[in-house]
């Protein structure tokens, strides 16, 4: 499931006509095709994506996106993208599904690898992506993980001094942990439109749940929120 119904308004005129997702990397090649690349390349046979801002455009490139990847692809509208924050999306495309799901922020590029870790992990209920090497910042969706490997905490605002690393928006969520992550995402937005679905994986460790991860602080990757990043993805060399 790839989530894709951000703007992404830091990237100013960039993104008035297309979702961030579709941005171009080089060669024609856009976030979305890289993503869609890697778990092609994993025999993924089918996807989901949360569009909302420009969905229409989405929409008009799926049949060749279709093609290019051999994917099978299902379009699931966020009508309040512009008013609720991703966990609001994450709700809306985890809702009926019975399968183990990996979850892709659409903003985000990866290498292959690090999906592949994610499926090879011992099985937890949700396991999350992270790198342990980069220099955390203010921005960082941080992480706090117990002796045994449990994630304690997942927030921006925790201390960059004791947090274990970055999500780097990339985590599997098993078959049977989709009930409690979609009741915990729908707390998380009725309390707060603004709040991220991380927040959600908070809640849940804080109320017992197993949350695991899995290290590829040495895998390259980016999450694009700004044109310099956009212009870092275009000069890093990806290998699916």
């Amino acid at each position: 499931m790839l989530l894709c119904a951000g703007r992404g308004n830091r990237l100013g005129d960039l993104t008035e006509t297309i979702p961030k997702t579709l941005l171009e990397t080089g060669e024609g090649t856009t976030i979305l095709d890289r993503a869609l690349g890697a778990l092609a390349s994993i025999d993924i046979a089918r996807a989901t994506l949360v569009v909302g801002h420009a969905a229409e455009v989405v929409a008009g490139r799926v049949a060749a996106m279709e093609r290019r990847h051999g994917l099978t692809l299902t379009l699931v509208d966020n009508p309040h993208h512009a008013s609720r924050n991703n966990a609001y999306s994450l709700a809306l495309g985890l809702a009926g599904l019975d399968r183990d799901v990996l979850v892709v922020n659409g903003d985000t590029l990866f290498e292959v690898a690090g999906p592949e870790r994610l499926a090879a992990a011992p099985p937890a209920p949700v396991t999350l992506a992270v790198d342990r090497v980069k220099t955390l910042g203010a921005e960082e969706m941080k992480v706090l993980f117990d002796p045994s490997g449990s994630l304690v905490s997942i927030s921006k605002a925790l201390d960059t001094s004791t947090a274990d690393g970055e999500y780097i928006g990339l985590s599997l969520i098993s078959r049977g942990a989709i009930g409690d992550v979609v009741a915990a995402l729908e707390g998380v937005w009725t309390r707060d439109p603004a709040l991220y679905y991380e927040d959600g994986f908070g809640d849940l460790a804080a109320a017992g749940m197993r949350i695991a991860m899995v290290d590829v602080g040495d895998l390259p990757w980016i999450e694009v929120d700004t044109p310099e990043d956009l212009e870092r993805a275009r000069m890093m060399s990806w290998r699916s």
